[in-house]
């Protein structure tokens, strides 16, 4: 239950805060989540990687849809003719990846100040 209410927030803070934020807030928002719900590393990467990845996908197929020519079209061609579906692929996976080093980053940052503050 508790991995369910952390990967929703982590879904519903990026979506949020991408409305008006630049794109990277979403390494801040999984690095929040993770030091302030106490998750361990592969929990706290696993899940921001994957709600973040899901969310980024979802997002660039519903835009794909809104244009008259379809950007994953053109940015297949920029990338060596590969297909749309890959193109999600990779817009997921880099946000995915930026999400869960932030995750994980907030566990280390919160297990070394509970160390520092068990030895003063």
């Amino acid at each position: 239950m508790k991995l369910a209410f952390f990967f929703i927030n982590v879904l519903v803070w990026t979506f949020v805060f991408q409305l008006f934020m630049p794109w990277w807030i979403i390494g801040v928002i999984s690095f929040v989540l993770a030091y302030l719900m106490e998750k361990n590393k592969f929990i706290a990467f696993a899940s921001c990687m994957v709600a973040v990845f899901s969310l980024w996908v979802g997002t660039a197929y519903w835009a794909d849809g809104n244009f008259d020519r379809p950007v994953s079209d053109i940015l297949s061609s920029l990338l060596g003719n590969i297909s749309p579906s890959a193109v999600y692929f990779l817009t997921g996976i880099i946000g995915g990846i930026v999400a869960g080093l932030g995750g994980c980053l907030g566990t280390w940052t919160r297990s070394l100040s509970a160390k520092i503050q068990g030895n003063t």
